[in-house]
């Protein structure tokens, strides 16, 4: 009876065996529906850490190009305005005293440097990532920086020719013109300035 009940057990221990091996297995929990990510190579790396690198300098030049063309607009105002001082003076029933002059041209002479220094501040950070040509703020802003930087040379221009024609009569319409200019250049900066900080 022991020997019947021994080879009993030992034939429903083969049979679960072998239904063990044919029933399918449960699917893990653990699987990835889409295959391995590839890790970066070192040329990517490379790539990736200088467009950060890019990035990060351009941010910092634009700040301080931000700053340098705050103080251009205010001495740009401000030398427009010592310009119709200086004209009044001249032109306008006001003595010719000259006491406008100096001040006129130092506050030109110092804003010239400014918008040149913003100008190559803007040159100095390029975007280090592919930008598409379209019409935004930053195209606007360069836009009426352009025509400011033109308004610019042209002032330059008839300051000094005006100046050289002391006692004729072509100087005061040289001055005017050179007013106008000065006035046009003011509102083509404050145009570009505000366009740009006002979109941000």
């Amino acid at each position: 009876m022991s020997g019947v009940a021994s080879a009993a057990l030992c034939l429903l221990s083969v049979s679960r065996a072998a239904a063990q091996q044919t029933a399918p297995s449960k699917p893990a929990d653990d699987f990835e529906l889409l295959p391995p990510e590839k890790p970066p190579d070192a040329a990517e790396l490379l790539r990736q850490h200088q467009v950060e690198e890019g990035i990060a300098r351009r941010r910092a030049l634009l700040t301080v190009h931000q700053a340098v063309g705050l103080g251009m607009l205010a001495g740009l105002a401000t030398t427009v305005v010592l310009g119709q001082l200086n004209y009044q003076d001249k032109y306008g029933g006001g003595g010719d005293t000259g006491r406008w002059y100096n001040a006129h041209r130092d506050a030109a002479l110092i804003t010239s440097a400014l918008f040149a220094t913003a100008g190559t501040l803007a040159l100095l950070a390029p975007n280090p990532t592919e930008k598409r040509n379209r019409l935004d703020a930053v195209t606007l802003h360069k836009t009426f920086m352009g025509i400011a930087a033109a308004g610019f040379a042209a002032e330059i221009v008839l300051g000094f020719v005006a100046a050289s024609r002391e006692g004729k009569i072509s100087q005061r319409d040289l001055a005017l013109a050179h007013q106008i200019v000065g006035y046009a250049t003011l509102t083509s900066a404050a145009a570009g300035f505000t366009i740009l900080t006002t979109s941000f």
